[in-house]
C-alpha cells in the first residue's frame, strides 16, 4: 500500500472515461490514483479503490434514506451519511466527530465537507478546467484538500464518498428532468 501525505492545496480530479458507463477515475497529477464503480446500471451499490483503502457505498431506505459506508467484507457500517431534504447532509463517523456535506451554490455544482466549526475539509467543483464539448455528458469534478489536519483513512473515505454523492445527485437530477419532460 502506498504511503502518502495529503496537504492543504493538493488537487485531484474525478473523471468519467465513458459517458454511459458508471465508472469513474480519480487522478492525482494526471495519473490514476483511484476508481469508483457502480456495480450495475440501476443500483446504488458502488465500490471504490485507492492506495489507502477500499470502500463500498450504498444508498438504502425510502422514508428515511441514508448512505452506508463500509470496508469490503464487513457486515457493519464504518460511517453513515444522512442526507437533508434540500441537499447536503451529515456524516456520522466512528469517532463521533460531525462532518457536514453542503452545497456551495444554487446549481449544486460545488460541494464541500466541513468540520463542526464550518472549516472546509475537501472542496469539489463539478466540471473540468479544460472543458471539451464531447465531454458534456460526462460527470467530472476537481477536488481540493482544504486542510492539513486529515488522516489518510479520512481522506480516502471522504474523497470517494463526496464524488459518490455527486454522482447520485447528478443521476437523480437527470431522472427528475426526464420525468418533468414526459
Amino acid at each position: 500500500m502506498e504511503t502518502f501525505l495529503t496537504k492543504q492545496g493538493d488537487t485531484f480530479e474525478w473523471r468519467q472515461p465513458e459517458p454511459r458507463a458508471r465508472q469513474y477515475e480519480l487522478l492525482r497529477q494526471g495519473e490514476v490514483f483511484g476508481t469508483l464503480e457502480f456495480r450495475n446500471a440501476f443500483g446504488s451499490l458502488a465500490w471504490s479503490t485507492d492506495p489507502v483503502q477500499r470502500w463500498t457505498f450504498k444508498r438504502v431506505g425510502f422514508f428515511s434514506p441514508h448512505v452506508t459506508v463500509r470496508m469490503p467484507d464487513s457486515e457493519s457500517d464504518y460511517a453513515v451519511f444522512e442526507p437533508r431534504l434540500l441537499g447536503g447532509g451529515a456524516l456520522h463517523t466512528p469517532d463521533g466527530r460531525p462532518i457536514t456535506w453542503e452545497p456551495l451554490n444554487f446549481w449544486r455544482t460545488q460541494w464541500r465537507f466541513a468540520d463542526k466549526n464550518g472549516n472546509s475539509i475537501l472542496h469539489y467543483q463539478q466540471g473540468s478546467e479544460d472543458f471539451k464539448l464531447k465531454e458534456i455528458f460526462k460527470l467530472q469534478a476537481e477536488m481540493v484538500v482544504e486542510t492539513s489536519r486529515i488522516t489518510n483513512l479520512e481522506f480516502s473515505m471522504l474523497v470517494n464518498l463526496g464524488f459518490y454523492l455527486m454522482a447520485l445527485y447528478a443521476e437523480d437530477a437527470a431522472v427528475a428532468a426526464t420525468a418533468a419532460a414526459a
